[in-house]
This record gives C-alpha cells, structure tokens and sequence, in this order.
C-alpha cells in the first residue's frame, strides 16, 4: 500500500448523472467531479452529504467504484437510511461530494499475477485498482463472492478488461457454492501442486466484510502471499478527527496501536491488522 496521503481533495457541488439499480439492492450513481476524477487513485474514497433526508446529519463514505473523463461512479448497497434516501435520488439531483480521501493500493513490486477478492459491495474498492493493474500489463484473476445471483456485482465489468473471474455464492445459486476465500484457498493450493505452473510473485487484494478479511488474512500468512486490504469502517469526518473508523494495526510483535481508517487507511497491509482485539 502506499501510506502517503494525497492531499489534492476536493469539497464539490455535483449533479447525478445517473443513479441505476445494477443488481438487487445495489446502484451504480455516476455524476461529474472534474477535481475529484483528476486525482482519484484505486483504494480511494469520497465522502457525499445526502441531503434532504430525516436523521442524515452526517456524511456517508463510498468508495470511488469507475473515472471516466471528469465523471466518477460509485457502487454502493442499501444498508440504512441513508443509502436507502439515496437510491431514490433522481437525475439531476444535487450533491455534495469530498474527495479523493484515503491512501491507495500499491502494486510495486510487480504482482504476478494480482489476485482480487471482492465480497459482496467490497468489490467496488477493487474496480479502479483493477483498471489500473490491468493499464500496466500486470495479469489479474478476480474472485468475486455473494450472498446468492442476484446479488453479484462487476462481473462483466471485470471481464471486459480481461481479467478472469471465478464466482462463489453463500447458496450455490452460480459458481462455487460457498465463500469467496474457499476459491482463494483452491487456487493458491492448485498452483503450488505438482505439474501446475507456480505463481511467481502473486498478490492478494481484498475487500468486503470483515470476517471475509480476517480469513484473507490467514490464507496469506498461511501461503506467505503478501496481502493489502481496504477496510470499509464506519466514519464520521473522514478527515482524522473524530476518531471514529480506528482499527488496531501492529507496531511490533506484542503491541499495536489505533490507527484511523479515512486517513492512515482504508488501504492496509492484511498482516498488520490484529483481527482479534
């Protein structure tokens, strides 16, 4: 991960351009943020005032899912109110919008190949470092999991820019029926076993809820694959101080402090997170 925080954020008034349902519960909502687009980098977020809604005092955070010229899109999952408010946001309706926010993934070393694991929304971290990874050359295999079919997301999106995705579903309803991680753990397995050409550098990149990042987590350490993560911790400012989105991060072997996810994150090394405080 990169730990430098860029500093060129924005506070913008934004029209949505559109704002569409793409799969049960989830909306793609894209709107112009000329500023915003010049300097997004993968991993980072914004941070969007959603107005006109009861109780919505605070803003919410979304990561920041596609640029396209001076547009950004975000992905994002009806899970309150807010998202809920939202979702029923019309073509045209006003925004406020902060960003980029965060630090970013890091693909230096070159990854060989890059391995992305998305679960469920968490895949929508994942989407500009995918773009990114895939600019540079650098071969990329997508592990996408959800609760059941229609709840997938970024399929086509993935496969478009020629990375090769394996599906796994809590149900079974398409692809591996169980986790995403099971697919993880098969294909870290399959290309360390005899007769399989080994991975030379692999790297795991990882979002999604967090007990499916606790099981990254392990997965890496148990195959000594290096390993970034975003967290997606609930925050207030997004701006380091209200102290409400901190982790526990390792200093050393037997200590650890609370570091803020909006500012030192989202974007961590999966080995210095203590999952277990």
């Amino acid at each position: 991960m990169r730990n430098d925080r860029l500093s060129n954020n924005y506070d913008i008034h934004t029209t949505i351009l559109s704002n569409e349902e793409v799969a049960e519960a989830h909306y793609l909502l894209r709107c112009e943020c000329v500023e915003i687009a010049q300097y997004a980098r993968p991993g980072q977020f914004i941070h969007v005032m959603i107005p006109q809604g009861p109780g919505l005092l605070l803003r919410r955070p979304f990561t920041i899912y596609t640029v396209e010229g001076g547009e950004i899109t975000m992905l994002y999952q009806i899970i309150g109110d807010g998202t809920k408010h939202l979702s029923e946001m019309p073509k045209g309706a006003r925004l406020q919008v902060l960003g980029p926010l965060g630090n970013t993934f890091n693909f230096t070393p070159k990854p060989e190949p890059a391995i992305l694991v998305g679960g469920g929304a968490g895949i929508a971290s994942l989407m500009l470092l995918a773009v990114a990874l895939r600019k540079n050359g650098i071969e990329t295999i997508g592990l996408v999991g959800a609760q059941y079919h229609a709840r997938l997301l970024s399929i086509s999106d993935l496969e478009s820019i020629g990375i090769t995705v394996h599906i796994a579903t809590d149900d079974g309803s398409v692809g591996h029926h169980g986790y995403v991680t099971d697919l993880l753990t098969d294909l870290l397995k399959q290309r360390g076993s005899q007769g399989c050409k080994p991975f030379l550098h692999p790297t795991i990149y990882a979002c999604g809820p967090h007990g499916m990042l606790a099981a990254v987590t392990k997965i890496a350490v148990g195959f000594e694959v290096p390993a970034q993560i975003a967290m997606e911790n609930r925050m207030g400012c997004a701006l380091g101080v209200c102290l409400g989105c901190v982790c526990p991060v390792r200093t050393g072997t037997n200590s650890f402090e609370y570091q803020r996810v909006c500012t030192e994150g989202p974007v961590f090394n999966a080995i210095d997170i203590v999952w277990d405080v």
